[in-house]
């Protein structure tokens, strides 16, 4: 059975050249998430696994911010029956104009999840606004690919535990 590090890699995610990522960093490689976040057979292992490490812990929600987590969390949603929500960047300006789709309440458990981070600067964002504006409280931080540039660092710093799927350096190596 092929490692989810294998499978980023050959579902084709991984792209050499000059890119500016979401943190503002240049960089030589950049992680397509949407090439393994599209792909049954790529992310339905990744699920599985986020699913299991979440087996054994007490979660009312589990939530990701848009567009790149929505995928990955109701995937995640549909294999452990928790409810998903989705974080906006901004409030939308019609419908609902809310930051959030789904429910998330006051005092709830949260698995915020993510499908690639670098410094970790769109999963502070959501936490900050989950536990400042809606004051539930994020329990768990599951990223498919840690870029290996500050995230967990930044995240210890907040009293923060990120747990991630794949390592840049460690389980994917790019030259």
């Amino acid at each position: 059975m092929p490692t989810i590090s294998n499978l980023i890699q050959t579902s084709g995610a991984i792209k050499y050249g000059t890119f500016t990522l979401a943190s503002g960093v240049e960089s030589t490689y950049y992680i397509d998430k949407y090439l393994f976040e599209t792909q049954p057979e790529v992310l339905g292992p990744i699920a599985e696994k986020i699913a299991d490490m979440l087996s054994e812990s007490q979660i009312d929600v589990i939530a990701g911010p848009e567009l790149g987590a929505v995928p990955l969390v109701t995937a995640v949603s549909l294999l452990t029956g928790i409810p998903a929500a989705f974080i906006r960047k901004n409030v939308k300006v019609h419908g609902t104009q809310s930051r959030v789709e789904g429910t998330l309440k006051k005092n709830q458990s949260v698995a915020l999840l993510e499908d690639v981070t670098t410094t970790g600067s769109t999963m502070l964002d959501s936490i900050n606004f989950i536990e400042t504006t809606i004051g539930a409280q994020v329990n768990r931080l599951i990223v498919v690919v840690d870029r290996n540039e500050g995230a967990t660092e930044n995240f210890n710093e907040k009293g923060f535990n990120l747990e991630y799927l794949v390592q840049i350096g460690t389980d994917i190596q790019v030259d």
